[in-house]
C-alpha cells in the first residue's frame, strides 16, 4: 500500500536524482507546472535516464502533459520514458487510452536508518571510487551486468564515465573486488537529506553470493554518513525482496511508459 506522505518525498528525490545526472553529461531540462523533461545527447528512449518524463504535481492535465511532452522530444528527434506514479490515475488513463501500453513497473522504497548486515565475504574487498579507475571499473561493471542492453551501454559510456557522477561531497559510489577485479558496484547520491541508491550491479558470474547486499550496504551507510535521515531505491518489482531483506519499505509505485524515436 503507498504511504502518500514518503512518497510525496521520493517523488522530488527520484526527479532531482535524474535532474543531476543530465547535468552531468550536458544534457537539457525543461520544467513548467509540475512537469519537468530532461534530454541527453542520445535518441534512445531508454533507460529513462537518458530521456524521461515526470509530473511532480497535477497542475497541468494529462493531455496538456503528452502534448508538451511530445513536442518537446521530437523536437529533438528523441524517444522517451514517461515514469507515472500509479496513483496517477488520470495521467496513466491518458496515456494507455492514446495506445502505449505499460513496460516495466517499478517499487518506490525507503529506508529510514542505515542498513545492517551485508558483511564483506571472504576473499573479496570493497573499494570507494575516487579516481578514474575505479571510475571505468565502475562502468565495466554496470555494462558487463547488462551485456545485451546497447542502450544502457550507450547511457553509461556517456553519463556514468565522469568522475563527478560517482565522487564528490554528495556522490558516493562503491565496488567489490574479488582477485583484483570488479565484481559488482552500488551509488548513492544525496538528494535533500534522502540517500538515493541506484546502479546496483554484479556481474553474471559472481551473482548469488551476497555480493549485491554488501556492496549496496556500504553505499547506503556512507549516505547516512553524509549526512541523509532516509534511504530510497527505485527498483524493479521483481526486485523488492532484495531490498526488503536490508530494511526498505515500499511506499509507492511507478509505471514506466516507452515512446520510442519518430522514424
Amino acid at each position: 500500500m503507498a504511504d502518500r506522505r514518503l512518497l510525496d518525498r521520493f517523488d522530488p528525490t527520484l526527479a532531482e536524482a535524474f535532474r543531476r545526472t543530465v547535468r552531468n553529461c550536458g544534457g537539457e531540462i525543461w520544467e513548467a507546472n509540475g512537469v519537468v523533461s530532461w534530454a541527453t545527447s542520445l535518441a534512445q528512449a531508454s533507460p529513462a535516464h537518458a530521456n524521461g518524463v515526470m509530473r511532480l504535481d497535477r497542475l497541468m492535465s494529462g493531455h496538456e502533459v503528452l502534448s508538451i511532452t511530445s513536442a518537446f522530444f521530437r523536437a529533438r528527434g528523441h524517444g522517451y520514458t514517461v515514469l507515472a506514479r500509479a496513483d496517477d490515475r488520470a495521467l496513466t488513463a491518458k496515456i494507455e487510452g492514446a495506445g502505449s501500453t505499460v513496460g516495466r513497473e517499478h517499487a518506490a522504497l525507503m529506508l529510514s536508518s542505515p542498513a545492517t548486515g551485508g558483511e564483506t565475504p571472504e576473499g573479496v574487498e570493497i573499494r570507494r571510487v575516487k579516481d578514474p579507475t575505479g571510475m571505468l571499473d565502475f562502468c565495466a561493471t554496470v555494462i558487463a551486468a547488462a551485456p545485451s542492453n546497447r542502450d544502457m551501454q550507450r547511457f553509461v559510456n556517456l553519463a556514468l564515465r565522469r568522475i563527478q557522477a560517482l565522487a564528490g561531497p554528495t556522490n558516493a559510489a562503491f565496488l567489490v573486488y574479488h582477485r583484483r577485479t570488479a565484481v559488482a558496484c552500488a551509488l548513492s547520491m544525496l538528494v535533500d537529506g534522502v540517500a538515493f541508491i541506484g546502479w546496483i550491479s554484479t556481474k553474471p558470474e559472481y551473482r548469488r553470493q551476497g555480493l549485491a547486499t554488501t556492496v549496496t550496504a556500504a553505499a547506503i551507510r556512507a549516505g547516512f554518513d553524509q549526512g541523509a535521515v532516509l534511504a530510497a531505491a527505485l527498483s524493479p518489482v521483481a526486485s523488492v525482496p532484495f531490498f526488503t531483506t536490508m530494511g526498505f519499505e515500499q511506499v509507492g509505485q511507478y509505471r514506466e511508459y516507452v515512446f520510442p524515436p519518430p522514424p
